[in-house]
C-alpha cells in the first residue's frame, strides 16, 4: 500500500501550550494593574508590558529551505531618510498640438497621385500627393498674364530711358552748332523715338536761318543786299530759334509726363502680379518662385508637400480619386515630442503647487523598468465641473519612438519633502483587508508579520510612522509570496 506524502506547510508559532503562560502573566499584569490605579502611580509600565504581549500575538511563517532557496528573498535595513512626498496622477499620451495637423485639399480636383502611405516617415516639404484642379490652372494664368503685363511695362521704361539718354547727347552736341551732317552719322542708328522728326527738323530751320542770317550780314556789309532782306533773315533766326527751343522743352516735359504714367503703370502691375501670386501661393500652400511651363496639365497641377518632418498617420484618399476643397487627404504628425495630459483632482491638490518647465518622471506601464521626463507645459486655471478637476499638460521626448499617442501613464508630481523618518521601499509594504504591514527576517527560514502604519510615500519609499524602529531587516523582493504562505496558513 502508497502512502501519498502532502506537501510541507509553513508552521505558524502560536499554540495552546504557549498561550498559558500568557494568561498567567496577563492575569498578575491585570492585578498589578488594579493595585497600581489603586495607588495612583504612573501606568506607564502596563502598557508597555500590554503592547509586548500584544507584540507576542504577531505570527511568524517558518518556510522549509526548499521554499527559502526558490523564492529567493532579499532584505532592506528600515533606515532614516527624507522622502520627497509624491503624488501620483493618472495620464495620457497625446500628440503635440503644434506638430499635428491634418493636410487638406486646398482646391478641388483629382488626385493624380498619392507618393505615401501610413506609417511613412517624410522630410519637410518632401511632395506627398499630387492634384489636377482646373482652379488652380486658372490662377497660375492669372499670374502669368499679370507677369506679361509687367514685363511689357518695363519696357517701356527702358525705351523711354533710353531715349531720354539719347536726347540728352543729343541736345548737348546741338547746343554747340554741330553741323547737321555730323549729328545724323552719330544719331543714325540709335534711338530717339517719335521725337526725331521735330526736334532734327527745328534745329535744321534753326541751323540754316543762323546760316542766312550770317551771310546776310556779310553781304550787308559789302552793300549787295538791302538792310530789309538782312532784317527779314535775321527775324526768320530769331523764330527758328523759339521754336527749336519750345520743341526741347516740349519734349523734355512730355518725356517726364510719360516717365511718371509708365512708373505708375508699373507699381499697377507689381501690385497686379503679387495679387495674382498670393491668391495661387493660398491655393497651394507655398510660393511658387517661377511658372515656366504654360500647358494644360502642368498649369493644373497642385503639389501637396509636408509642412514638416514627420510620420504620416493616416491616408483617406487614393490615386484618381477626386476630392473636395476642404477634404483630409492625410494626417501628419510629429512625434520626436509628446504631450503628456493629465487631471489634478480635488484629493491630489497639493500636486497644484507645480510650475510651468518644472520637470516631472512619467512611468508608462507599458514599458516597465522605464521613467521617462517630461516638462510642465501649463497647469489649467478653470477647474472643470464634471471631474473637479484642473488639465496639466506636459512635454516629453520622444526621440527613440517607444512611445505612442494614447498610451497610459503615470505622473509622478513632488510636491515637498519629509523630515528624517523611518522608510522601507515600497515593495516591503503589504496590504490586506485595510492593514498594511510588512514582514521582518528572524532568521534564514522565519519571516514575521509586523503591522504598520505608513505616512509619506513615493513610488521607492514608504515612511513607516509606527510599527518599525531603524535597524529592523524587512523583506522588499517577493514579499508577496510571504503574504500568500500566510493567507494559506491562516486558512487551516
Amino acid at each position: 500500500m502508497t502512502t501519498q506524502m502532502t506537501p510541507a506547510k509553513p508552521r505558524i508559532r502560536s499554540n495552546f501550550s504557549k498561550l498559558l503562560p500568557v494568561v498567567f502573566v496577563v492575569g498578575i499584569v491585570a492585578g498589578g494593574w488594579f493595585v497600581v490605579q489603586r495607588l495612583g502611580t504612573d501606568d506607564s509600565s502596563s502598557k508597555e508590558v500590554a503592547a509586548d504581549i500584544a507584540e507576542s500575538f504577531e505570527p511568524e511563517l517558518v518556510l522549509s529551505d526548499a521554499k527559502v532557496a526558490k523564492a529567493g528573498f532579499k532584505t532592506t535595513t528600515a533606515g532614516m531618510r527624507k522622502i520627497a512626498d509624491v503624488r501620483t496622477v493618472s495620464g495620457r499620451l497625446t500628440y503635440d498640438e503644434a506638430r499635428h495637423i491634418e493636410v487638406t485639399a486646398p482646391v478641388s480636383g483629382v488626385l493624380t497621385d498619392v507618393l505615401v502611405k501610413p506609417g511613412d516617415s517624410v522630410q519637410e516639404g518632401q511632395l506627398l500627393a499630387v492634384v489636377n484642379s482646373p482652379e488652380i490652372g486658372r490662377a497660375r494664368a492669372a499670374v502669368l498674364n499679370e507677369r506679361a503685363k509687367y514685363a511689357v511695362v518695363r519696357r517701356h521704361i527702358e525705351r523711354l530711358q533710353e531715349v531720354t539718354d539719347n536726347l540728352r547727347i543729343l541736345f548737348a552736341l546741338l547746343d554747340r552748332n554741330t553741323p547737321l551732317d555730323d549729328i545724323e552719322k552719330q544719331f543714325n542708328d540709335k534711338s530717339l523715338g517719335e521725337y526725331r522728326e521735330e526736334i532734327m527738323g527745328t534745329y535744321s530751320e534753326r541751323y540754316l536761318a543762323n546760316q542766312l542770317a550770317a551771310a546776310g550780314q556779310t553781304l550787308s556789309d559789302s552793300g549787295s543786299m538791302s538792310l530789309r532782306t538782312v532784317r527779314e533773315r535775321d527775324n526768320n533766326r530769331h523764330v527758328a530759334e523759339a521754336k527749336f527751343r519750345s520743341a526741347r522743352e516740349t519734349t523734355a516735359y512730355n518725356i517726364g509726363i510719360r516717365m511718371q504714367q509708365l512708373q505708375a503703370d508699373e507699381s499697377d502691375a507689381q501690385r497686379q502680379v503679387m495679387i495674382a501670386q498670393n491668391h495661387l501661393s493660398t491655393l497651394l500652400g507655398f510660393t511658387e518662385e517661377e511658372t515656366a511651363t504654360v500647358d494644360s496639365e502642368s498649369l493644373s497641377r497642385m503639389e501637396v508637400r509636408a509642412v514638416f518632418a514627420g510620420t504620416i498617420e493616416s491616408r483617406t484618399y487614393a490615386k484618381q480619386e477626386r476630392v473636395q476643397q476642404g477634404d483630409s487627404l492625410f494626417v501628419l504628425a510629429n512625434t520626436e515630442s509628446l504631450y503628456v495630459s493629465a487631471d489634478i483632482r480635488e484629493n491630489e491638490w497639493a500636486a497644484m503647487s507645480v510650475r510651468s518647465g518644472q520637470k516631472l518622471e512619467v512611468h508608462a506601464p507599458a514599458i516597465p523598468g522605464r521613467t521617462f521626463v517630461a516638462n510642465v507645459h501649463y497647469v489649467g486655471r478653470e477647474v472643470e465641473v464634471a471631474s473637479n478637476s484642473l488639465p496639466l499638460v506636459a512635454t516629453i521626448s520622444n526621440a527613440d519612438g517607444l512611445l505612442r499617442p494614447g498610451m497610459f501613464v503615470r505622473v509622478a508630481i513632488p510636491v515637498g519633502e519629509s523630515d528624517n523618518v523611518v522608510a522601507v521601499p515600497s515593495a516591503a509594504v503589504m496590504q490586506h483587508e485595510n492593514e498594511q504591514f510588512v514582514f521582518v527576517s528572524v532568521n534564514e527560514d522565519t519571516f514575521r508579520r509586523v503591522d504598520v502604519q505608513t505616512g509619506v510615500s513615493n513610488e521607492q519609499w514608504v515612511e513607516i510612522s509606527d510599527g518599525l524602529k531603524a535597524g529592523d531587516q524587512v523583506v522588499d523582493s517577493q514579499a508577496f509570496l510571504l503574504k500568500s504562505e500566510l493567507l494559506l496558513a491562516g486558512e487551516e
